[in-house]
């Protein structure tokens, strides 16, 4: 009778054990659906307290540390999960946290496994490919994209990526042809657009840049580096006006995503800039101030004094055009007659030169 206790006790100490691990992966399903990761890693991990080979759970814990970008910890789930499931599919997401992570050797050996395993799934092939990209081994990368896209011809992530490492390889042509080809067959993609825009931005293409950009644009609004390409096409473009609304937007870009306060003061002086070529020149004056403030240096060789200096000239500010001046001489020593070669070359700043260099 003790010994038939005992084993409905364990029968059910264990049925409540199952429950509770399974309770546990239900609430942690549940957060995952709504993008809660650290929640749902909470609770995964409390599942695999009671049950530390339930590889569901691990394989779950390992794809919200993706989503988190904690690639570190989604890497040993991964390698823990591979003790109990030698599949295709763990070997590929071994390979694809090695990538991340920059070992790129371990990243190779991980994913021609997966590949030897599930030779028709083309995102380990892809991988593969970008690992030697990464490593700016493009005749490498390009052979293997070239044998992912075999895979799977009309996988958009390869054909970028190809037309990226013919880009990056000098080998102008072929990437255009690309490029060509896929908009041909009626594809799109933003990366693709971007791609496009670069090409025709080096064959001094720029108007057609500048669409391609806009398009870019209008599909990523936050995007950075396309917004950062567009401005310069419409400051070569001499579109002052479009520029000075779009500079703001970066601007507050910048702020919100917290890029560094330098990067932030160049674009207050070329924001100034796009105002001064508008004649908004008190406007302008602001921003070159803003620029100061976020970098007391001004820029590279005190170069945002130098344009302040022939700012406040033209305002007629001579004391303050001529302390900027010495400034911009202070931090770009030996450069004096060259900086003052240009108001006195230029009749407009007579009076200025009158005043900053007597008995010139």
């Amino acid at each position: 009778m003790k010994k038939l206790t005992l084993l409905l006790l364990f029968c059910l100490s264990f049925s409540s054990f199952a429950q509770n691990a399974a309770a546990y992966k239900t609430k942690a399903e549940a957060f995952f659906d709504k993008g809660e990761f650290e929640k749902a890693i909470a609770n995964l991990t409390l599942a695999l307290k009671l049950n530390p080979k339930d590889d569901k759970a691990l394989a779950k814990r390992a794809l919200c540390y993706e989503m988190i970008d904690k690639l570190d910890l989604a890497l040993l789930d991964n390698l823990e999960l591979l003790k109990y499931d030698k599949s295709g599919a763990v070997y590929g997401s071994i390979g694809y946290n090695y990538l991340w992570l920059r070992k790129y050797d371990d990243a190779r050996s991980y994913l021609k496994q997966a590949i030897a395993l599930l030779p028709d799934q083309v995102s380990y092939r892809y991988n593969l490919a970008l690992s030697y990209q990464f490593q700016k081994n493009y005749e490498q990368a390009i052979t293997l994209y070239d044998e992912a896209l075999k895979v799977s011809p009309d996988h958009k992530r390869s054909k970028v990526s190809k037309a990226r490492c013919l880009i990056f390889s000098n080998q102008i042509e072929k990437a255009t042809a690309l490029i060509d080809t896929f908009f041909a067959a009626q594809n799109f993609d933003v990366e693709m657009l971007v791609l496009r825009a670069d090409l025709k931005k080096e064959d001094n293409k720029l108007s057609d840049a500048f669409q391609d950009y806009g398009r870019a644009l209008a599909i990523r609004p936050e995007d950075f580096e396309i917004l950062n390409k567009y401005l310069k096409c419409l400051h070569a473009l001499n579109f002052h006006e479009e520029e000075i609304d779009v500079r703001k937007r970066e601007i507050d870009l910048m702020i919100k995503l917290k890029i560094d306060s330098l990067e932030i003061a160049n674009s207050y002086a070329l924001y100034a800039i796009a105002l001064e070529e508008s004649d908004y020149l008190d406007a302008a004056l602001e921003n070159y101030n803003e620029s100061i403030k976020l970098d007391p240096l001004g820029g590279d060789v005190g170069g945002i004094y130098y344009l302040r200096s022939i700012l406040k000239a033209k305002l007629k500010d001579f004391d303050g055009a001529c302390r900027d001046l010495d400034k911009a001489k202070e931090l770009n020593p030996g450069k004096d007659e060259d900086l003052d070669l240009y108001f006195i070359d230029d009749e407009a700043f007579a009076d200025f030169v009158e005043y900053c260099f007597p008995g010139l």
